[in-house]
């Protein structure tokens, strides 16, 4: 909410954030003017002093505990009016009345206080003529709580206070539910937002100045260190460095960089001072794209919520039209209280309990099932989605490959275990990720390891140093094919095919102004990748690689899958443009990821799905977390998706065929409320028994 900009003039709620331009309280807290909406926010701001998503989950949180309180006696005493039972109860029949005046004091509150946003948005969306959700909770508990209150006041007994309370205390707590979850997903991008400095190190006239990195203009030449953060994007001017680009391209391997090259920010400087000439503001980096990205994808709404407030837009107006006709028409036939009587029984016949739980219920045995399957579903859209799959796109590294590179062949012209022991000696203090993969090998191997002097890791080429062999010292050199050859270092015609070798990367190590082996390694693919590109298959789902890494590593891991397309060297904007691209086309796109770069995307797409060793950033911005490198599971949760949408639709059905049937006998006088309350129970029941069916079905 921090950029909102209200209109016509009104004022924004310090607590929950929702601009209002009449009423409010306003009041000082430590020196500053703070504004609410209502008492509720400043009330809850008293008790937590929290603002924003966090304020606004504690105020649920607050409204929930008060209407859950009252709503627990609420039914408890209207047990007394449900057949006769006050004989049960010692209560004398002179005392009802006064039982029944108790409910509606005790209720009141929960529909004045807790109701009163529902109610609100409510007359708005009728005014607006855009009816939802909160249209239906206003009308069903405004019917039951005005029907019962009518009752109260008339001396009847015919009370409906739990219904109308019971409705807000459900509804409250799915609200509450939805506010925490913005918590979690604001303080991922919390996170993300931390990784980038906030003063950067600018240089001018030969002078270092520290400034804020919001005032650092684009064309300003920069200094960072080796093991800090990459402030700004730009390009170095002077240095080399390798740099961990894991944030935007998710692979774990450092990109080598020096003069010329380009440096975004919040990727980090591994092991070389550099000076870089800034070419964007710090709000128009690549890294302050991806958190725009995710900011936009939460605001998106899920396809169960739409279709929820179209089957409101429907259904409502054809509830209120009805209770209408029916007051009209039993008007003309008999008396003022007949006709409200009836009138008011349309409305608490309509109010829409089996419809209300008709896709929670089974969504919540889904999610239950799922979580004991190892599968952590965050809400019931995603269920409800994943099961319309048509494309599944996959990140590569860390979700269809380890992550980590393993050794996949050494070829020498020397003897081969010297050759592994030399170059695992010379790395054994580095911390590249592919000399610890080497110096692994090399312990599973269990090689000796040889003494070594002066050792000095040149920043994105490789590492050199001497290595005692046979009782004398030999320089050493160990990196990238270039690293060597522009030390002098030939290749044998021996070796001369390894090095060509393409997806996989490799490890030039040689002395004596010779290479005498090379190293290759490679990002290894999970076991359980094979089997679910083949079941997605398949299921007529379409695969699909995007990768950060080279095009021709994507393409090759893509044929080891057999996937049916596989694309290399993309950036997060070029991915989530290709899931939206997708989607302009085809309903149904899942992506499945693990990286900070991947969190946009996995907004983006219909469902996204992350796995456990994610990042807390991916996991904030998916729909559903793997627990474990267990990809075989999404066939499956497509599979049990598909089946709760079948349990859905008959719950709805059901539903529909309920409050419709019920309406029309209310309009003509054949359904009491009394009834009308207990056929709603026995409906809500059979809609909960079929969702459990969802429990012992064969996926």
């Amino acid at each position: 909410m921090k950029n909102f900009k209200p209109k016509n003039d009104s004022i924004v709620c310090d607590q929950c954030g929702i601009p209002y331009a009449k009423g409010g309280v306003d009041k000082n807290v430590e020196g500053k003017r703070l504004h609410f909406c209502c008492y509720g926010c400043s009330f809850t701001h008293s008790i937590v002093g929290e603002e924003g998503e966090s304020g606004t989950a504690s105020l649920f949180l607050l409204r929930l505990g008060f209407s859950a309180f009252l709503s627990m006696n609420v039914m408890l005493f209207s047990w007394v009016f449900y057949a006769d039972q006050w004989h049960g109860w010692g209560i004398e029949p002179e005392a009802i009345p006064y039982v029944g005046m108790l409910l509606f004091v005790i209720s009141t509150p929960v529909i004045l206080l807790v109701g009163y946003p529902f109610f609100r948005n409510g007359v708005k969306e009728l005014l607006s003529r855009h009816l939802s959700m909160d249209s239906l909770i206003a009308l069903g508990s405004l019917a039951a709580y005005g029907y019962s209150t009518h009752e109260v006041f008339t001396g009847g007994d015919d009370l409906y206070f739990d219904t109308a309370t019971m409705i807000i205390v459900l509804v409250t707590f799915g609200r509450y539910l939805e506010a925490t979850a913005k918590v979690k997903s604001t303080n991922a991008i919390r996170q993300l937002l931390d990784l980038v400095p906030d003063e950067v190190r600018v240089i001018s006239n030969g002078d270092e100045h520290i400034l804020p990195a919001g005032e650092v203009s684009v064309g300003s030449f920069i200094r960072v260190l080796p093991g800090e953060y990459i402030p700004i994007d730009g390009i170095i001017e002077k240095g080399e460095t390798s740099v961990n680009e894991a944030i935007l391209t998710g692979e774990s391997v450092p990109h080598s960089k020096s003069t010329g090259d380009e440096v975004f920010a919040g990727t980090v400087n591994i092991d070389g001072t550099i000076h870089i000439m800034t070419t964007t503001a710090s709000e128009e980096t690549v890294h302050a794209r991806i958190v725009r990205l995710m900011e936009e994808a939460q605001r998106t709404r899920s396809p169960l919520q739409k279709m929820v407030d179209n089957i409101s837009a429907f259904f409502i107006p054809l509830v209120i039209l009805t209770a209408i006709i029916t007051f009209t028409g039993w008007l003309i036939l008999a008396t003022f209280d007949v006709a409200l009587m009836y009138a008011l029984a349309v409305l608490v016949v309509a109010c829409p309990c089996a419809l209300g739980i008709g896709s929670p219920i089974a969504a919540a045995v889904s999610i239950g099932r799922s979580a004991a399957s190892g599968v952590l579903v965050k809400s019931a859209g995603a269920i409800e989605r994943i099961g319309k799959t048509r494309i599944a796109v996959f990140d590569k590294t860390g979700t269809l490959t380890s992550g980590e590179f393993a050794v996949v062949f050494v070829k020498s012209t020397e003897d081969r275990d010297r050759v592994i022991s030399a170059v695992a000696s010379l790395e054994r203090d580095s911390l590249h990720p592919l000399s610890k993969s080497i110096i692994k090998y090399a312990d599973d191997e269990s090689k000796e390891r040889f003494a070594t002097r002066n050792v000095v890791a040149v920043p994105g080429r490789g590492i050199r140093g001497e290595v005692k062999m046979n009782g004398g010292w030999k320089e050493l050199f160990a990196g990238n094919k270039t690293f060597l050859q522009q030390n002098g270092y030939a290749i044998p015609g021996a070796l001369a095919m390894e090095a060509n070798v393409s997806h996989t990367t490799l490890v030039f190590a040689g002395w004596d102004k010779e290479v005498k082996g090379i190293i290759g390694l490679r990002d290894v693919v999970h076991d359980s990748a094979h089997p679910t590109i083949k079941n997605l298959q398949a299921m007529n789902i379409k695969t699909i690689l995007l990768s950060g890494d080279r095009k021709d590593i994507a393409g090759r891991v893509g044929s080891e899958l057999n996937i049916d397309e596989a694309y290399g060297e993309l950036l997060p904007q070029d991915k989530i443009d290709f899931i939206r691209s997708l989607r302009k086309h085809t309903k149904g796109v899942i992506m499945i990821g693990d990286g900070i770069n991947d969190a946009p995307s996995l907004a983006a797409a219909d469902t996204g799905i992350t796995l456990a060793s994610a990042t807390d950033i991916a996991k904030e911005n998916a729909d559903i977390t793997i627990l474990g490198p267990h990809l075989d599971k999404i066939p499956w949760l497509i599979s049990l998706s598909k089946k709760t949408r079948r349990v859905i639709s008959w719950n709805l059905v059901w539903a529909f065929g309920y409050n419709s049937i019920a309406i029309l006998f209310a309009a003509f006088g054949y359904l009491q409320p009394i009834v009308a309350a207990f056929i709603m129970i026995i409906s809500s029941l059979l809609v909960i028994a079929n969702s459990m069916r969802l429990k012992g079905m064969k996926i």
